[in-house]
């Protein structure tokens, strides 16, 4: 999503751009929050589904059993890593999407800080002058 003043030179505002950011800003921090909250039921079930994986790796009949002289524990954790590589992988891809779309959310909370520092201004310097 695009601001509305990502494009525009440097104008002046007006209480009704001042607003107008405001709303924008409001409308992405709502969307933000939306998304965040699916990508985290996401990586939840793409969690539980890796930790099923290894639950079943690790007592599948070709799992390695460590014993004295024979297949180590080092032997066993690569045959689950490696038989669980791909749940493995679509966890940390749902938690990494889930970090992106936290740093998202935060930088917008950051620009509604910076938002409505202007618009008071605008409001202020419109109160000024007489102007609405």
């Amino acid at each position: 999503m695009t601001s509305p003043w990502e494009n525009a030179q440097f104008e002046p505002w007006t209480p009704v751009d001042a607003e107008n950011a405001l709303r924008w800003v409001l409308r992405a921090m709502h969307d933000a929050s939306q998304s965040l909250r699916l990508l985290r039921d996401e990586e939840v079930t793409a969690k539980h589904a890796y930790e099923a994986a290894r639950r079943r790796a690790f007592f599948n009949a070709d799992c390695p059993k460590p014993t004295r002289g024979g297949h180590t524990v080092a032997d066993r954790d690569a045959y689950i890593d490696q038989a669980t590589a791909a749940e493995r992988e679509a966890y940390e891809l749902a938690s990494v999407a889930k970090e992106g779309a936290q740093d998202h959310l935060r930088t917008l909370n950051s620009q509604s800080v910076v938002l409505s520092a202007l618009a008071k201004n605008v409001q202020q310097t419109y109160g000024v002058v007489g102007a609405r």
